[in-house]
């Protein structure tokens, strides 16, 4: 059984455990549609599957440093824009 890190949909790289990752799934079936790192370029690319009707999760799998409450999260992913 290999250990690599998974590969990024958009950019082909690895997802590592010390990146911020966007999984984005199916919000009726729980079925996996794409893994992708968190950064702006590779969210862009997973907003291809946003359209009128269609129901989707994004979830973020922080890493661990980013602490149990979120507290020490280094990755811009909660920041709120006006």
């Amino acid at each position: 059984m290999s250990h690599k890190p998974l590969r990024c949909d958009a950019c082909d790289k690895r997802i590592r455990k010390t990146h911020h990752e966007l999984r984005l799934s199916d919000l009726e079936t729980g079925q996996l549609i794409g893994r992708y790192h968190a950064r702006p370029a590779c969210r862009l690319e997973a907003a291809k599957y946003v359209e009128r009707g269609v129901a989707l999760r994004f979830s973020v799998v922080h890493p661990a440093r980013c602490g149990d409450d979120l507290e020490e999260c280094d990755g811009g992913l909660l920041e709120v824009s006006a």
